[in-house]
C-alpha cells in the first residue's frame, strides 16, 4: 500500500512507534531503578547480617533469618569461580549463582592494621591480626520476583499493538475509498465497495455506493437521451436539406437552406458543449508542427491560406497538443475573425504561442470572461450560441494553456500562449 508524505496512516504510524518507543523507554528506567533498589535492600540487610556476626556472641541464626540472610556452606572459590558478579566494594563481593543471591566478605588488607604490604620488607616479621578473619559466605533468603512487571509489560505492549492494528484495519476501507473516488475521477462509475461495520468510514462508504450507483444510472440516461434527441433531430434536418436540394433555385430555397445549416450547427455546438462539460473528452498529445496544425485547421475551416495574413510562416514551433482538439480551438478563432471582420485576419506564430487579429469591435468588459458560454455580444445569435470561445477556451485549459485578449488601435487580438 502507497503511503504519501501527509498520510494519515504515516501520521498514526509515527505517533504508534513514538508511543511505543516512550513506553518502553518508561519500562526500562522503572526496570532499572527497580533494580538499583533490590541491590540496596540486599547491601543493606548484608551489612546488618556482617555487624551481627561481629560483634554479637552466641547464637544470632534467629537475628539473621529475620533479615532472611543464612550463612552458607558454600565456598567462596566456587563462587568466584563459577558465579556471577552483582556488585564489588571493599571487602566484600554480591554474587549470583544458581539464580541465588550470596555475599562475600573478605578479610581487610593488612595495612589497615599497621602492616606494611607483604612485599616491602620480611613478611616473617609481620605482627599477627588482631583477631582471626575468615572469609564468610551469607546467603539471601529474599526472592524478588521480576515476573510481575514483564508481565505488566507484556501485557501493556500487547495492548498498544493489537490497538495499533484495529486501527489500521479501521483506516484500511478510508485508503480503498481513496482509490475509488481516483478511479471514480477518471471515469470510471462501476465501483462497489464493501461496507459491513457501522463506524463512520462504513457510512461514507455506503453513501458513496448511493451516490455512484445514482450518478451511473444519471450517466447513462443522458447518454441515451443526447443519442435519440440527436438522432431524432438530425434525421428531420438531414431530409429537409435533400429536400431543399431538390427545390428550384429561388429565394425561399436560400432561407431554408440557410435554416436547416442553423439547425445542424447548432446540434453540433450543442454536442461540444455537453463533452466539454461532462468531461469526456481525453487528450491525446503528442509533439506537432504547428504549421501542420494550421494546414488540418483551413482543411476544417474549408478556407483557403489566402484568406489568412500568416506571419512567421517558416516558424519552427513545435506544439505538445491533441492534434484534432487544437485544431477546433484554432479553427474557432479563425472563424470568429473571419466572420466579424471586414478585412483578412492576421495571424501571427511567436516562439512561445499564436496570436489571431482582427479589425472589428472591442469586446465589452463584461463579456471578456470565456470560462462561460453563450457570450452572445462577441458571437451573435444569428450565427452561434457564443461556444466557440468557450469551447476554445476549455481545449487550451485542459492542454495547460492560457487564452489572453486584448484590444489596441481597432484591432481584437486573441493570443494563444503555450508556457
Amino acid at each position: 500500500m502507497l503511503i504519501n508524505n501527509h498520510s494519515i496512516i504515516r501520521l498514526i504510524i509515527f505517533f504508534f512507534l513514538l508511543i511505543f518507543a516512550l513506553i518502553n523507554g518508561l519500562f526500562w528506567i522503572a526496570q532499572q531503578h527497580f533494580s538499583k533498589e533490590q541491590i540496596a535492600d540486599r547491601m543493606q540487610r548484608f551489612a546488618l547480617a556482617d555487624r551481627l556476626i561481629h560483634h554479637q556472641k552466641g547464637n544470632f541464626d534467629s537475628e539473621l533469618k529475620q533479615l532472611l540472610i543464612v550463612p552458607s556452606s558454600l565456598s567462596s572459590e566456587i563462587l568466584r569461580t563459577k558465579g556471577e558478579s552483582l556488585v564489588s566494594f571493599p571487602f566484600g563481593r554480591m554474587m549470583r549463582y544458581e539464580n541465588k543471591i550470596y555475599f562475600i566478605k573478605f578479610p581487610p588488607p593488612d595495612f589497615k592494621f599497621g602492616r606494611p604490604p607483604p612485599m616491602i620488607g620480611d613478611s616473617k616479621f609481620l605482627p599477627p591480626l588482631p583477631f582471626p578473619f575468615t572469609t564468610i559466605v551469607l546467603q539471601d533468603l529474599k526472592e524478588y520476583s521480576s515476573w510481575k512487571i514483564w508481565g505488566i509489560f507484556v501485557a501493556i505492549d500487547t495492548l498498544v499493538l493489537l490497538f495499533f492494528l484495529y486501527l489500521l484495519r479501521k483506516l484500511t476501507p478510508l485508503h480503498r475509498l481513496k482509490d475509488a473516488i481516483i478511479n471514480f475521477k477518471e471515469g470510471d462509475t462501476r465501483l462497489k465497495m464493501s461496507s459491513n461495520g457501522k463506524d463512520e468510514i462504513s457510512q461514507i462508504t455506503r453513501e458513496f455506493n448511493l451516490v455512484l450507483e445514482k450518478i451511473a444510472a444519471l450517466k447513462e440516461a443522458r447518454a441515451l437521451f443526447l443519442r435519440n434527441i440527436l438522432h431524432e433531430l438530425k434525421t428531420p434536418i438531414m431530409k429537409g436539406s435533400l429536400t431543399t436540394d431538390c427545390i428550384s433555385e429561388s429565394a425561399e430555397q436560400e432561407r431554408l437552406k440557410r435554416i436547416f445549416n442553423r439547425m445542424s450547427y447548432l446540434l453540433d455546438e450543442f454536442s461540444k458543449m455537453e463533452q466539454f462539460s461532462s468531461g469526456e473528452w481525453h487528450l491525446n498529445t503528442r509533439e506537432y508542427r504547428f504549421v501542420d496544425i494550421l494546414d488540418h485547421t483551413c482543411d476544417i475551416l474549408l478556407c483557403d491560406k489566402k484568406n489568412i495574413t500568416i506571419k512567421g510562416k517558416n516558424s519552427d514551433l513545435m506544439i505538445n497538443a491533441d492534434f484534432q482538439l487544437f485544431s477546433i480551438a484554432l479553427k474557432n478563432l479563425l472563424d470568429n475573425a473571419l466572420k466579424y471582420s471586414n478585412s483578412k485576419p492576421t495571424l501571427i506564430i511567436l516562439s512561445h504561442g499564436i496570436e489571431v487579429c482582427s479589425i472589428g469591435d472591442p469586446i465589452p468588459d463584461e463579456n471578456r470572461v470565456f470560462s462561460k458560454p453563450f457570450n452572445r455580444t462577441y458571437e451573435g445569435s444569428e450565427s452561434g450560441l457564443g461556444l466557440g470561445l468557450y469551447i476554445t477556451y476549455s481545449i487550451l485549459t485542459k492542454h495547460g494553456y492560457t487564452l489572453e485578449y486584448q484590444y489596441a488601435s481597432g484591432l481584437n487580438c486573441f493570443r494563444i500562449v503555450l508556457r
